[in-house]
């Protein structure tokens, strides 16, 4: 009787281990044959689904495709904006509101200079930090008057700040605005219209003395609302190629 109860113990005992090991061996073979896969499978998901789409970031035009920068750092002051509306456009003209069309073109420009690495502050116009604020650059983005004004009311204009300690760089800076913004745009520079507003831009006295700055007023709210108002892209990327001809130290055309 004991022999027998013995012998049916080790049978039931060896029927478990052997379950027990086919279990074992099932599960491990299935993990090893997923790590396969994942390992030799190409990888896919959300990147690989826009890059076939072509949405993905470095393939939406307009958008930078070379070195970033991140060691560069600029402000861009959306004129206005936090202050009051600027320039309004009669409701025959629509009415639009200058402080409107500024956020609109410096977020854009943005958007361009982050695709480059850039570090990018968007400042309001009367932002506490524009105190003893230092960076590579600092451009005030502004739209002129929708008044039509005697004579050629289109174009755009460029000042830079005259209390730079590297009045050089400001110069440059400036050039390069003034060249990259006409070559994206078309307009071209109203130099008989800037004003002491421009000239002595408050924000000009209030930033670190080695930024250098300039003031921008990327068009006029009448005439050239085919580029402000339709086309704010274009804008913004003349704004953008200026910093980065600035920041890179690009080559200016004399002729331009």
């Amino acid at each position: 009787m004991n022999t027998k109860k013995n012998s049916l113990f080790r049978q039931s005992a060896w029927k478990i281990i052997s379950r027990t090991l086919t279990t074992l061996i099932t599960v491990c073979g299935a993990a090893t044959l997923m790590a396969t896969l994942f390992t030799a499978w190409p990888a896919t998901g959300i990147a690989a689904n826009l890059s076939s789409l072509g949405w993905e970031g470095a393939n939406v035009p307009g958008l930078a495709t070379t070195t970033p920068h991140p060691n560069f750092h600029v402000g861009l002051v959306a004129g206005h904006w936090g202050y009051d509306t600027g320039a309004v456009c009669p409701d025959s003209l629509g009415g639009y509101r200058e402080v409107d069309i500024n956020y609109t073109i410096a977020d854009l420009t943005r958007q361009h200079l982050q695709a480059y690495g850039v570090t990018v502050d968007i400042l309001k116009e009367s932002d506490e930090r524009l105190e003893g604020y230092e960076a590579n650059a600092l451009v005030s983005i502004h739209a002129d008057t929708c008044e039509y004004l005697e004579g050629h009311t289109s174009g755009f204009k460029i000042a830079e700040t005259q209390s730079n300690h590297r009045p050089e760089q400001a110069a440059r800076l400036l050039k390069c605005l003034e060249n990259r913004y006409a070559a994206a745009t078309g307009l071209i520079i109203d130099r008989n219209r800037i004003t002491r507003d421009m000239t002595e831009y408050h924000a000009f006295g209030e930033i670190n003395p080695i930024t250098p700055a300039v003031i921008i007023e990327t068009g006029y709210m009448n005439k050239d609302q085919w580029l402000l108002i339709d086309d704010p892209y274009k804008a913004a990327k003349g704004i953008a190629d200026g910093i980065m001809c600035y920041l890179e130290r690009q080559q200016i055309s004399p002729e331009q």
